[in-house]
């Protein structure tokens, strides 16, 4: 699944199946997480107006966090698995956890991802499975087409009853290879079409799934790692805490 493949080589490379095994796996976890997910969130809800909804939050945003642990190790196939961090639980209480889970932004982009995000990576995966499908299908034309019943064979197009028909009609096994010959020329252009497909669907599930990211981490490790420069061991405040030197300049906190 890595970029800068040569792009003849890729469609006789492991990547399109990898790319078609996890678009194909979310058609069937990617459904069930969605539908779990989103009754458990109605239930929440549901008793949220109540005593009772509070350790319901607790235990739907665990099961939420799990289902979202699952899409993390399923990115896996193709490529590494998306790290997690969620938000400790500060206090105690069956309060304390529901307000420290539900307030944790991590919790929020699980959400977006396995419900709101559902309906569309479903459409995104499902069409490029299917065109990758049908091109490894008329690959493999000469292996199965005489196994259609009838006298017409595969019938590649449009063939109405009474008019005029487009298209291609394989019964022989010459028309078999040359549509073969055609299909596999196209499954170059289908195996960039799937990994496409997969990398787009891994990287909002990145966007979304990894930990947050700070944008003071670098300044923070600056002003915490020892610098280049060391203190004067002479220097009165060499070693005065709560200071920081800075060749020539102390900046007191």
């Amino acid at each position: 699944m890595r970029r800068g493949r040569h792009p003849i080589r890729l469609p006789f490379s492991l990547a399109p199946w990898a790319a078609a095994g996890y678009l194909g796996g979310y058609l069937l976890v990617g459904t069930v997480l969605f539908a779990v997910c989103l009754s458990l969130l109605l239930l929440a809800v549901a008793t949220s107006v109540s005593w009772l909804g509070v350790p319901v939050l607790v235990g739907v945003a665990s099961i939420i966090h799990g289902c979202a642990q699952v899409e993390r190790l399923r990115a896996g196939l193709v490529g590494w698995r998306i790290p997690n961090a969620y938000r400790p639980v500060r206090g105690s209480g069956i309060l304390a956890q529901a307000r420290s889970r539900w307030t944790d932004p991590s919790t929020m982009r699980d959400c977006t991802y396995l419900i709101l995000l559902y309906p569309l990576l479903l459409i995104l995966d499902l069409v490029a499975l299917v065109l990758w499908i049908a091109g490894v299908a008329g690959v493999a034309l000469p292996l199965w087409y005489w196994s259609i019943p009838g006298e017409h064979g595969v019938q590649l197009g449009y063939f109405p009853d009474d008019g005029p028909a487009t298209g291609i009609k394989v019964d022989d096994l010459p028309t078999a290879l040359l549509t073969a010959a055609g299909f596999a020329v196209l499954c170059v252009f289908l195996a960039h079409l799937v990994v496409a497909a997969a990398r787009l669907h891994r990287a909002v599930a990145t966007m979304l799934l990894r930990p947050p990211v700070d944008p003071l981490a670098d300044a923070k490790r600056m002003l915490t790692e020892p610098g280049p420069l060391r203190p004067d061991p002479l220097h009165p405040d060499a070693f005065r805490p709560n200071a920081l030197q800075l060749g020539p300049l102390r900046l007191d906190k």
